[in-house]
């Protein structure tokens, strides 16, 4: 389980910048599990509270970082959006495309939802 955070609110100029990083820190972890020997990621939780809003540009590039987890069999979740940013992920069906039940108030809800569910290498 990796837990990142973005600091901003993800729009057309960091938009690319956002996903970008987010899945070089994925890799960049993955190597070292790879390393030492220890389970592979299988969950990628986006701790969101900073993010105040975000624009068409920004639900693409979490839309593109989506396919991309889903290619590496690694599943996102979102913790904390706040209510326009959920708004946003609705109207743009977003969340119906990575499943309501992956959006958690918080990121403990996250954690204590797939510690449970986590393989066992």
């Amino acid at each position: 389980m990796l837990i990142v955070r973005v600091d901003s609110a993800i729009y057309f100029s960091n938009s690319n910048y956002v996903k970008e990083r987010l899945l070089r820190w994925l890799t960049d972890e993955e190597e070292q599990l790879k390393e030492n020997q220890l389970p592979r990621i299988q969950y990628l939780i986006v701790e969101m509270s900073p993010v105040t809003d975000n624009d068409t540009s920004g639900i693409h590039a979490l839309e593109e970082l989506y396919k991309n987890l889903q290619k590496r069999d690694i599943q996102i979740c979102l913790a904390n959006p706040g209510q326009a940013v959920i708004d946003k992920l609705h109207a743009s069906n977003f969340a119906y495309l990575i499943g309501e039940d992956k959006i958690f108030v918080s990121v403990a809800d996250a954690v204590l939802s797939y510690a449970q569910k986590m393989e066992e290498f």
